[in-house]
């Protein structure tokens, strides 16, 4: 009488099947996650605007008038270096990295009033509390008036 053969192991079928379903449920959460972290960095995007806006305010009630740009737009690290350090501690970057775009500053009606720009990743529409357009590739603005 022979012994019955014990089997140890995966087929490789066995293991198609599991490698398959494996790498599809990678692909869904890698996709997951980098939706998350483009809106991660707009949230980012967002305050970096909200604090350099109350910075703005708190230099407005200072000198009576915004910091000029001669109403044109620039970069923020540009326009705004004299906010720092007294009105805020080191002008905020865009979180996006090598390649991302710049913020953006313009003063409006002789230093009466500004737009603060910033292009979020995931937007679907243009918001914007600014009286002026927002220059070309920007989709967030915040200003006063």
């Amino acid at each position: 009488m022979q012994a019955p053969r014990l089997r140890f192991g995966f087929t490789l079928l066995e293991l198609l099947v599991v490698i398959t379903i494996i790498g599809l449920l990678a692909s869904v959460g890698l996709a997951s996650y980098g939706r998350a972290q483009a809106r991660a960095r707009d949230a980012r995007r967002q305050s970096d605007l909200t604090t350099m806006r109350n910075s703005l305010e708190i230099y407005y009630a200072e000198n009576n008038a915004y910091v000029s740009t001669g109403d044109v737009w620039q970069d923020v690290s540009d326009a705004l270096v004299e906010l720092d350090p007294t009105y805020i501690r080191g002008l905020p970057s865009d979180p996006g990295g090598s390649g991302s775009v710049s913020y953006r500053y313009r003063s409006i009606s002789n230093a009466q009033g500004y737009c603060i720009a910033a292009n979020l990743e995931t937007a679907e529409t243009t918001q914007s509390s600014c009286t002026v357009t927002l220059e070309s590739g920007y989709d967030y603005g915040v200003g006063n008036p």
